[in-house]
C-alpha cells in the first residue's frame, strides 16, 4: 500500500488525508474522480502504521501524524498555486487542523469525529485499551460488499480513541482559525461521530460554511450507495470557491417591495445606497397610487420596476429575484426608521460566510419584542437564491411568504438565526389611519396564520 499521487500538471493539487486504520483506498474513487472531471493533481498520503497490520499502531501518537503531514503540505504549497485540503474521519480531523495552520484555498471534511455517539463518548473508555487493544469496526454489510477490492484494517485500535480524542481539543482552539471555506459532509446516522456537531463547528468558523448532511449509516459515505453524490458535492464546492467564482458567488442584491411608500422610502435608500456590501439596489413599485416611483427615480443607482396593479408584497419580491443575478438576495421593508448600513451588513455576512442559509434581523418594536414568533416574520432578511428556489409557490402569496421562508430554511441546508436590532417599523395604523391601519393589519395576521397552517400540511406531506 503507498500514497496515490495522481497527476495532471495541473497548478491546484487536493491534498487528502485518509482514516486512522484506514488507508489512501477510503476515499474510494474520489481521487480518480477529481482527476478526471477537474483535471487537477491529486494526493493521498500514507499515514505512519498504515498499509502494514494494526499491531504497527501500537505506540503511534498524534504527534507523528502532525509531524509527517506538516512537512509534505509546506512542499506543496511551494509547488502549488491552489491547495485543497481533505479527510474523512481522523483525516477529517488532520484536514481541518492544518487548514487552521497553513493558507490554503479551502477544506472539506467528511464525516469528521468531532463529537462522539454512545459508547465512544463515556469518559475514561480508553483505560480499556490496557485490556483489549483492538476492536471490530462496525461497518455496515454493505460496506464492506463495496470494500471487498481495497485495503484497511478490520480492527479499531484502542489507541485511535486517545489520538481522536486529543485531535478535537487542538481543534476547539484552531477552528475560528480557518479562513478557507469549509465544507462539512456528515452522515446522519454515523455509528461513530454525531451529525449535531455541525452546530458548534459552524458557530466556532467564521469563514464561509457549505453543509451537507446525508441520510446514511456508514461512518465512510465513500463506501455508501451516496459516494456518487458525495463526489458531485465535492466538485462542486471546489467549483464555487475557485478564483474565477467567488465574485459571483457572493454578489448581493437588496430588494424593496414598495406600495404607496412616497414619504417613506427614501429614508430607506439613502442607507441601502451607501452600503458597500450590497452591489445592487432594486425597488419594485407595487401599484402605488402615491409618488413613489417619482421618490425612487431621484435614485439614479437604485433599479426600479413597476406593476400596473397591486400584487402583494411576495409577487414583488419575486420580481427582484427574477430581475438580478445575484446569489445573495437582502429583502428590506420601504417604510423602516432607524436602519444603518451596519445592520445591514450584521443580517448579510452570516450568509455570505454560508454560517446560515437565511439570517434574520428583527425589529425593535413592541408586537417583535414580545412574541418572538411574530418577530421571525420580519422583512428584513438575507437568503441565498438557491433557498428561495426551494419555496412552493403557494407561500409565495402576499404575507404568506416569511412564514414559508423559515419553514423551508428550518429544513434545508444550513438553516437559519436571527438578531435583534435598533430600527423598527411605521405602523400601519399611524401610515395608513387606524381604521383602514388596523383592517391591513388583521388582513396580514391571516394570512401569516393561513401559512403556519400550511407548513402543517406541508409536514404531513412530506
Amino acid at each position: 500500500m503507498q500514497t496515490i499521487n495522481l497527476k495532471s500538471n495541473s497548478k491546484t493539487l487536493f491534498f487528502l488525508i485518509h482514516g486512522y486504520t484506514g488507508s489512501p483506498n477510503d476515499f474510494n474513487g474520489l481521487p480518480e474522480y477529481l482527476s478526471k472531471n477537474l483535471a487537477v493533481d491529486v494526493k493521498v498520503m500514507l499515514l505512519k502504521g498504515h498499509g502494514t497490520q494494526v499491531q504497527d499502531l501500537d505506540n503511534i501518537k498524534l504527534k507523528d501524524f502532525t509531524n509527517q503531514i506538516e512537512p509534505e503540505l509546506k512542499a506543496d504549497l511551494e509547488k502549488y498555486e491552489q491547495i485543497i485540503l481533505g479527510g474523512v474521519s481522523f483525516g477529517a480531523q488532520m484536514a481541518m487542523y492544518f487548514a487552521s495552520k497553513f493558507p490554503v484555498d479551502g477544506v472539506f471534511n467528511v464525516c469528521l469525529p468531532y463529537k462522539l455517539k454512545f459508547p465512544f463518548n463515556l469518559p475514561g473508555l480508553s483505560i480499556l485499551s490496557f485490556f483489549k487493544k483492538y476492536w471490530e469496526k462496525p461497518i455496515s454489510n454493505q460496506e464492506k460488499e463495496i470494500r471487498k477490492q481495497t485495503f484497511y484494517y478490520k480492527q479499531m485500535h484502542a489507541n485511535g480513541l486517545k489520538i481522536v480524542k486529543k485531535a478535537n481539543k487542538l481543534l476547539k482552539t484552531e477552528l475560528p482559525k480557518i479562513n478557507c471555506p469549509v465544507l462539512t459532509i456528515y452522515s446522519k446516522n454515523d455509528p461513530i461521530g454525531n451529525y449535531k456537531a455541525i452546530g458548534y463547528i459552524s458557530r466556532k468558523i467564521e469563514a464561509p460554511h457549505y453543509i451537507k448532511i446525508v441520510d446514511n449509516k456508514n461512518h465512510n459515505l465513500f463506501f455508501s450507495n451516496k459516494s456518487s453524490e458525495i463526489y458531485e458535492n465535492i466538485r462542486d464546492f471546489y467549483k464555487s470557491i475557485s478564483r474565477e467564482t467567488k465574485k459571483e458567488e457572493n454578489k448581493i442584491a437588496a430588494i424593496i417591495p414598495a406600495y404607496n411608500e412616497g414619504q417613506n422610502i427614501s429614508r430607506v435608500l439613502d442607507i441601502l445606497t451607501e452600503t458597500d456590501i450590497l452591489n445592487e439596489v432594486i425597488v419594485i413599485d407595487d401599484g402605488s397610487t402615491d409618488n413613489t416611483s417619482e421618490v425612487v427615480s431621484r435614485f439614479k443607482e437604485v433599479k426600479l420596476l413597476k406593476n400596473n396593479s397591486n400584487q402583494g408584497k411576495a409577487q414583488s419580491m419575486q420580481q427582484g429575484v427574477e430581475n438580478t443575478d445575484a446569489e445573495i438576495l437582502f429583502f428590506c421593508d420601504a417604510d423602516l426608521k432607524g436602519l444603518t448600513p451596519e445592520i445591514v451588513e450584521q443580517i448579510v455576512q452570516p450568509v455570505v460566510k454560508r454560517k446560515y442559509d437565511m439570517f434574520i434581523g428583527v425589529r425593535n418594536n413592541v408586537m417583535q419584542k414580545a412574541v418572538t414568533l411574530f418577530a421571525l416574520n420580519s422583512g428584513e432578511r438575507a437568503l441565498r437564491r438557491e433557498l428561495w428556489n426551494k419555496l412552493p409557490e403557494h407561500f409565495k402569496y402576499r404575507y404568506r411568504i416569511e412564514a414559508g421562508l423559515n419553514f423551508i430554511a428550518k429544513r434545508q441546508g444550513n438553516g437559519y438565526s436571527w438578531q435583534k436590532f435598533e430600527y423598527y417599523q411605521t405602523l400601519k395604523e399611524k401610515k395608513y389611519g387606524f381604521l383602514k391601519g388596523t383592517l391591513l393589519r388583521w388582513w396580514m395576521n391571516i394570512d401569516v396564520a393561513y401559512a403556519y397552517l400550511l407548513t402543517v400540511f406541508q409536514r404531513l406531506k412530506d
